[in-house]
Parts: structure tokens; C-alpha cells; sequence
């Protein structure tokens, strides 16, 4: 039988919370204003442009991240009954309706840039597809992972599209779709959680969360020098064939 890798005490991060209500409600807030403003910003971008501002790969992992968090509706009010996920709870809807969205804009923009060999019904299919297995996969992941307030997955899902971005404005040759006020959001985003978690449990002082966020932080202020660098300019996927390549 396969067991769960402990993560942190449930019950003594609900005590903590309940320790530090005003640290966890500003921390709490900013983190996740910020994660709408970045989102917000993305998609805006996306119709704007008429192309996928988000990385293919994480929209596949954020939607089915967020929606498994909604569907355990039962869990955050009835068996825990805890604010603070509930609280959660109402954030990720926006969060997942935004998801949806960048996936939607996928859809619609991305395929002459990801697959331009097929035909958008066969495109659609195979996005739906991988949509499908992507959330299998991460059902599986979860079920062996003992994160049972999701607060190290909500950490994990900040940095986890980060590897992808700057190498999809390389191979596009262009920045245009991402801003500089959107990564301040990010990078903000980030340090805001990061400070919010750090009292509830030894684990979110260890060496290996803090490192994770400081090498996101760090990953961010990067992305923020590339788009910098590069030329904000309208993307031919047909003069520029690097950019079919952008699929990450």
C-alpha cells in the first residue's frame, strides 16, 4: 500500500492560523490579489493579441490543480469548517475561472503556433486530451502527497510554469503578452505566500521551502530582465518557425 509523504501537522497548522488571524488575512489577501492581477493581466493580453499568454503546459496543470480544490467543497465546509479555507475556496474560483480561460485562448490562438500541421478540430481534441490526462496525473500525484491543506501544491503551482515562460519568449523572438506589472504581481504574489505560511509550520521554514521561493523570486526578476530585452512585437509564426516550438 502506498503512503502519503508527510508534509506538516494539520492540527497544529490550524492553531497557528487561529494564532496569527491578521497575518494570515493581510499575507493571505495580497497573495491573492496579486495572483488576480497577474492572471487578470495574462488573459487581457491574450484577447488583446489574439494569442495564448500563459504556457500550455501550466494552464494544463493549474486548472485541474484548482478545480480538485473546488470539488472537495464537502471538505472545507462541512468537515474542516475552517475560514481561512474557505476563504481559499471563494479566491480559487476566480483563479479557475482565469485558467479556464487561458485555456479557452489556447484554443482559439495556438494552434498555428503549436500544431499548425493539423486541422483546429483535431487541435481541440487533442488539447481536451491532454487536458484529460494531465488531471489523471495529478490526481495520482496528490493522493501520494500528504498536503492535506494544499498549501505546499498552492506554493509548488507558483513556480511550476516559471521554467517555461522565458523560453517561450525566446523561441517567439518577442515578449508581447507579458508585462512587467504582471511579473511585479507575480514576484509580489509569491513573497506575500511565502511570508503568510512561515509561522504555521516548521516545514515552511525548512531550507527546502524557502529555497524553492527564493529560487522563484530570483526566476521571476529574470523574466522580468528578458522581457526587457526582447522586442514587444506582433508574433508570424510563419517567417519565425522557432516559435512552433513554444508549446511549453
Amino acid at each position: 500500500m502506498t503512503e502519503a509523504i508527510a508534509i506538516y501537522d494539520v492540527s497544529g497548522v490550524f492553531a497557528n492560523i487561529d494564532a496569527n488571524v491578521p497575518w494570515l488575512l493581510v499575507l493571505g489577501a495580497l497573495s491573492l490579489l496579486c495572483n488576480f492581477t497577474y492572471f487578470g493581466i495574462a488573459a487581457y493580453q491574450g484577447f488583446k493579441h489574439k494569442m495564448f499568454t500563459m504556457p500550455l503546459v501550466g494552464t494544463l496543470v493549474f486548472i485541474p490543480h484548482d478545480l480538485h480544490y473546488l470539488l472537495m467543497f464537502d471538505k472545507w465546509f462541512f468537515v474542516y469548517d475552517h475560514w481561512f479555507m474557505q476563504l481559499f475556496f471563494a479566491g480559487l474560483v476566480v483563479t479557475n475561472i482565469l485558467e479556464m480561460i487561458f485555456f479557452y485562448q489556447t484554443l482559439k490562438y495556438g494552434r498555428e503556433e503549436i500544431l499548425p500541421q493539423i486541422s483546429q478540430p483535431v487541435y481541440v481534441a487533442i488539447l481536451f486530451a491532454a487536458l484529460a490526462a494531465v488531471s489523471i496525473i495529478w490526481v495520482g500525484v496528490k493522493s501520494v502527497l500528504a498536503d492535506e491543506l494544499w498549501f505546499f501544491s498552492f506554493g509548488w503551482t507558483i513556480w511550476f510554469c516559471l521554467p517555461l515562460v522565458i523560453p517561450m519568449m525566446l523561441r517567439r523572438g518577442s515578449s508581447l503578452g507579458q508585462t512587467e506589472i504582471a511579473w511585479y504581481a507575480y514576484t509580489i504574489m509569491t513573497i506575500c505566500w511565502w511570508l503568510a505560511v512561515w509561522p504555521l509550520d516548521p516545514f515552511f521554514r525548512s531550507p527546502a521551502w524557502l529555497g524553492l521561493g527564493i529560487v522563484t523570486v530570483l526566476w521571476a526578476a529574470a523574466t522580468i530582465w528578458v522581457i526587457r530585452q526582447l522586442p514587444n512585437k506582433e508574433i508570424d509564426v510563419q517567417q519565425n518557425p522557432k516559435a512552433l516550438a513554444s508549446v511549453a
